[in-house]
């Protein structure tokens, strides 16, 4: 979340202690159009570029990536065991784009064309990966290029502190975070801005990054 004095702040941002218990790792990068033809053999991306972030790509399928990429690579037996691919939860999302920051960006308080890729920069598409510096953890493109997707439902954040959130039971609404290359002004790409997008809906700004975390199989 972030505290009321910030700027541009919205009412869906309540700053509360959040505590994750579990390790796990995060893609450096946004999910590239070349990444994705490999594991789904297609590619529903508007602007074409290999190593540009894929986009158009709706959450139920950004899932079914996830999902064909862990059982790749455990039937190469590549996966250890009870690890799996999946989208991070938004938690997991804002805790590896802050990267210990308490700012509205990872790299201050306000946002300038060489620091990320959205609307003031005038290019009017999304750039290669890694084109803009990454944040003091080692992730690119955590402020604009693309929205990514996170696991949770779109809700209130609860009440007080939680324990590794996964969001809402249930919802009509998935999290998008991160702004993107047509992001006005660069408000919506600070580290703690959150919005609401339905599942199945597919735009040119909109794509994801993948988590890798150990989920043990319910017995």
């Amino acid at each position: 979340g972030s505290p009321k004095d910030e700027k541009d702040r919205e009412e869906d941002e309540t700053q509360h202690k959040v505590t994750l218990t579990k390790g796990f790792y995060l893609g450096k990068h946004e999910v590239t159009q070349a990444q994705w033809k490999k594991v789904m053999g297609s590619n529903p991306s508007h602007f074409k570029g290999a190593t540009l972030p894929v986009e158009k790509v709706s959450w139920d399928e950004a899932i079914k990536f996830c999902e064909k990429l862990t059982q790749t690579e455990k039937e190469a037996g590549r996966l250890p065991e009870g690890w799996t691919y999946t989208l991070p939860t938004e938690a997991r999302w804002e805790y590896a784009c802050r990267a210990g920051t308490t700012t509205a960006y990872s790299f201050g308080d306000e946002i300038t064309p060489k620091q990320a890729n959205y609307y003031e920069g005038k290019i009017g598409k999304t750039t290669e990966v890694g084109t803009y510096p990454a944040n003091a953890w080692g992730f690119h493109d955590m402020h604009g290029n693309v929205w990514e997707w996170c696991l949770d439902w779109y809700g209130d954040y609860p009440n007080g502190s939680a324990s590794d959130p996964v969001g809402p039971s249930a919802g009509s609404l998935r999290v998008l975070r991160g702004g993107c290359w047509d992001s006005f002004g660069g408000q919506v790409c600070r580290s703690a801005d959150r919005h609401g997008f339905g599942p199945g809906n597919r735009v040119n700004g909109l794509g994801f990054r993948v988590g890798f975390s150990f989920i043990p199989e319910k017995k």
